[in-house]
């Protein structure tokens, strides 16, 4: 696989994550920057507004409209941070976890049926190929 093919490759998986996410009524009205944060937080634990703005490569304010909207959803709250009473850090509420639980579960089936159809050889390649690629990017970026 060439470089081209390698960033086709990695431009639809980004383009059509949220297709792949399972069919999770709260998830259907959610911008894709709202998606991503809610993951962000999800998978990483609490994060103060500077980091998600880094993260989605946006400014603070852009941010602060999107913690907002997950807010208003019920998903994550704002709570000072321990370190620094200064800043805030989003963290997930109990809704968010419930909802977290969800993806994590309908994601995982969709794997499954995924890997299923590839033989345990195909399956070990694919999945330390895919680490190592992952780790030398973001060694890089």
């Amino acid at each position: 696989m060439d470089h081209l093919e390698v960033l086709k490759s990695i431009f639809l998986l980004v383009m059509k994550f949220s297709k792949f996410l399972p069919p999770i009524e709260e998830l259907s009205d959610m911008r894709s920057s709202e998606i991503y944060s809610f993951l962000y937080v999800a998978l990483f634990g609490p994060r103060k507004m500077k980091d998600i703005s880094e993260f989605l490569s946006t400014t603070k304010s852009n941010v602060t409209v999107v913690v907002d909207a997950l807010e208003t959803r019920g998903l994550v709250r704002r709570e000072h941070d321990t370190t620094d009473r200064r800043t805030y850090q989003v963290v997930l509420t109990e809704r968010g976890k419930e909802l977290f639980e969800k993806v994590k579960e309908s994601f995982g089936r969709l794997m499954d049926s995924v890997m299923e159809k590839l033989s345990p050889e195909d399956r070990a390649v694919i999945g330390e190929g895919f680490k190592r690629m992952v780790e030398v990017l973001l060694r890089e970026g």
